[in-house]
């Protein structure tokens, strides 16, 4: 079939409708050029600054148990106003105890994010993250923190902004050259130095299980390692040992530290959990392991880590002098004495410890981002990142950029949800507050997160939530573990709580009694749970082997690995191959298969 030609009249009226397709084209791209241009300096960083400079800072440094902590909380108590903000609920815990012991009803307050106590009242015990960025005199526990990868930026805000007229940094003396720099503009600097209050000595021998005397703390690295060392110690003192993770709830972990500082449990197995600051009366301090996992790798303590943890010993006004040592025997676990020597001196403030060499951390706020819609927020996170590596780098190395790989993964996560009719509730202030929410986001706890960022849309576009998507009730049976998991769920939905009530007609409360019933149960199952251990044991052979392993390395392999004549048992003589800290945790990971059963669990 043939096509007629198009008469010239047609074909350059075609040509002008394409040229001017091509102007508006251009125009389009040079507005878009324009926004995007205001965007980006709009968006620059720039430092945090405060407008009104402190009076004084007041810098207490020193070790471990030299009274940094208590002469703050003298300052403050005279004072009659301000805030204490610490790392750990506990610290608050204990500040707010002391503090209201001193003071008439109603003048201290506390503030967790779990739990609001008088939060308006003059003196405020919080968590950093709760402290408030102006008042009278803010004492700042364990400020070396400045420099974590994950929480700093809370740390480096409050000291780098915060309007306070006073200000006392508690921290090790190798954090003050990191701090320095965030208080410059003080009108007044002062520097306390602290010694350490009770002599700290080292033990010449091990100490085996039935050697262990009241008022120790044992130290070990995992959920797993704790339950192992609290078996072999149980028997020595039956019903007298106690536990202390991270993943107890903190009503749990409370009245595990009452129940130490009361006597009633005379040993106590605890993670480094005890090393931030915590004060129990405690004699010795054993440690049953010196490596640990820490998220990436196994790995020897540093000596600051030592030091805080040994430091526990010999707490001033609660016990006499403290000693610090290795308890053998364990199956499958080992201490280093030599880096327990190192980290002693460091404890009694007679070495510097080796205190990462970390910068504070800058985290941007949603001001900082220039973002207008949650769509943005991705290519504005990550143009934040370079922008603020660029800016701190040319402040001469006061901070670093924080990574907020983080940030930009659960905005990707929400933005689908978000195509949707659930679209209306995802404004930028909200998807911001959803993807900031302290919930854990690593496998396999991922879908949590995702599951009550999505009940908190489908609430604000007024669906129908099924309570039992944000707070899963208690299990009627189960094991130690079960609660805990149960609480960290309960905690969970706690913390969504707190910024979205009303979410399937919840409110923090009732998340609260889930988390304090499974707390309950915890504790009566606790002395149990130590009893039943059987970890650190091949289940094949009985073989002693490290608690994250199920079976040991030749059971692991096989009998088709074998040669002629070799019998299961003959290839357990010695134990060189079984101290789990070693060659075979390395050989499992550099050239083991997959799904060899000795391969190390990650701990909790």
């Amino acid at each position: 079939m043939s096509v007629p030609p198009q008469s010239p009249s047609r074909r350059r009226s075609g040509a002008a409708r394409d040229a001017r397709r091509r102007d508006d084209d251009r125009a389009a791209a040079r507005v878009e050029q324009l926004a995007q241009q205001s965007w980006v300096e709009g968006a620059e960083p720039e430092l945090p600054v405060r407008t009104t400079r402190p009076e004084e800072v007041v810098f207490h440094l020193g070790p471990t148990n030299s009274g940094k902590t208590y002469e703050s909380l003298v300052a403050l108590a005279e004072n009659r106003s301000g805030v204490y903000a610490a790392p750990l609920r506990q610290l608050a815990h204990e500040a707010y105890a002391r503090l209201s012991a001193q003071l008439p009803p109603g003048t201290v307050g506390l503030s967790t994010g779990e739990e609001e106590i008088d939060p308006d009242a003059p003196i405020v015990c919080c968590t950093v993250e709760k402290a408030p960025m102006r008042g009278d005199l803010l004492v700042l526990d364990e400020s070396h923190w400045v420099a974590d990868p994950d929480r700093g930026h809370h740390w480096a805000r409050l000291v780098l902004t915060g309007e306070y007229r006073e200000m006392h940094l508690i921290s090790a003396a190798e954090a003050y050259l990191l701090l320095k720099p965030l208080v410059a503009d003080a009108k007044q600097i002062t520097v306390v130095n602290h010694k350490r209050l009770s002599r700290l000595d080292v033990l010449r021998a091990p100490v085996r299980a039935d050697g262990v005397r009241p008022q120790t703390l044992v130290v070990a690295f995992s959920r797993k390692a704790v339950y192992a060392v609290a078996a072999a110690l149980d028997p020595h003192r039956p019903g007298k040992v106690g536990v202390l993770y991270g993943a107890l709830p903190p009503a749990t972990r409370r009245e595990v530290i009452d129940r130490f500082t009361r006597g009633e449990t005379e040993v106590l197995v605890t993670t480094d959990v005890i090393g931030h600051g915590i004060n129990v009366p405690a004699t010795t301090v054993l440690f049953a392991e010196t490596t640990k996992f820490d998220g990436f790798e196994r790995r020897a303590l540093r000596t600051w880590e030592t030091a805080q943890i040994a430091g526990r010993a010999g707490r001033y006004g609660l016990t006499g002098h403290g000693t610090v040592g290795v308890l053998a025997g364990v199956a499958g676990m080992r201490a280093d004495a030599g880096l327990l020597k190192a980290g002693a001196e460091v404890a009694r403030g007679d070495a510097m410890s080796d205190l990462p060499k970390r910068r504070p951390r800058l985290r941007p706020e949603l001001d900082d981002l220039g973002a207008f819609e949650p769509v943005d927020l991705p290519e504005a996170l990550t143009r934040w990142a370079a922008w603020a590596r660029a800016a701190t780098k040319d402040q001469g190395a006061t901070m670093t950029a924080d990574d907020v790989t983080g940030l930009v993964v659960r905005v990707h996560a929400l933005l689908p949800l978000l195509r949707g009719p659930l679209g209306r509730a995802g404004d930028l202030w909200t998807v911001w507050r959803l993807i900031n929410l302290p919930i854990d986001y690593n496998p396999p706890r991922r879908t949590r997160w995702l599951a009550l960022a999505k009940a908190a849309l489908q609430a604000a576009a007024g669906q129908r939530v099924d309570p039992e998507t944000v707070l899963e009730p208690m299990p009627e049976k189960g094991t130690v573990e079960d609660y805990e998991q149960a609480a960290a769920a309960a905690r969970d939905a706690q913390t969504l709580l707190r910024s979205f009530p009303g979410v399937a007609g919840l409110t923090s409360e009732d998340a609260a009694e889930v988390e304090d019933a499974c707390a309950e149960r915890i504790t009566e199952l606790l002395p149990d749970a130590i009893r039943v251990t059987s970890s650190g044991r091949c289940t094949d052979c009985g073989t002693g082997i490290a608690p994250w392993f199920t079976t040991c390395r030749d059971c692991s392999v096989g009998t088709a690995g074998r040669g002629p004549g070799r019998g299961r048992n003959e290839h357990h003589k010695g134990d060189r191959h079984h101290d789990g800290h070693g060659r075979q945790p390395r050989q499992a990971r550099a050239g083991r298969p997959a799904g060899r059963r000795s391969r190390p669990a990650r701990p909790r």
